[in-house]
């Protein structure tokens, strides 16, 4: 019981005053692997223990295209900002005020063909509002885990909404 009572209140000193955040997010995305390349539209389902800074997202998606076959991949990521700043010099392209806060990302994929791939991903270009990510030309690495192989994609733009 009490290292139950521990564990509740370290968890408790983590809470930043806000509940947990869910959201969703889509991107076009072009990728090359070492069993190959294809373009498509990423569309994930987003999880935010700390909204107020999104410390920890972990996002849980799928890879689409427009052709045969329509399933890619399937991923799954957690992101953590960098830093975060309302004075940046991309200000004049928001209407609203944004916060500058680049992020990296870690996680796994899977494609068909049972291939196996570690994500590291960049998105310098990434500002948030109350309710929205906007990242754009987000970069990232993949290492096939079966291969050794590395390949890379990017995200066009990703737009996030949460709730």
């Amino acid at each position: 019981m009490r290292k139950i009572l521990i564990v509740i209140m370290l968890l408790a000193s983590f809470n930043l005053h806000s509940a947990p955040a869910f959201g969703y997010s889509l991107a076009p995305v072009g990728v090359v692997t070492p069993s190959g390349s294809y373009g498509g539209l990423t569309a994930s389902f987003i999880f935010s223990p700390y909204p107020d800074v999104h410390a920890g997202d972990i996002r849980i998606g799928v890879d689409l295209s427009a052709v045969y076959p329509f399933f890619e991949s399937a991923s799954l990521l957690m992101s953590m900002p960098v830093f975060s700043t309302p004075e940046n010099p991309f200000s004049w392209a928001f209407m609203n005020p944004v916060l500058w806060t680049p992020s990296i990302s870690l996680g796994v994929q899977y494609r068909l063909h049972n291939e196996w791939n570690m994500i590291l991903g960049l998105s310098p270009l990434a500002f948030r509002d109350s309710h929205f990510i906007y990242e754009a030309l987000s970069p990232f690495a993949l290492y096939s885990i079966l291969s050794g192989e590395w390949g890379w994609g990017i995200y066009v733009f990703r737009f996030s909404y949460f709730f």
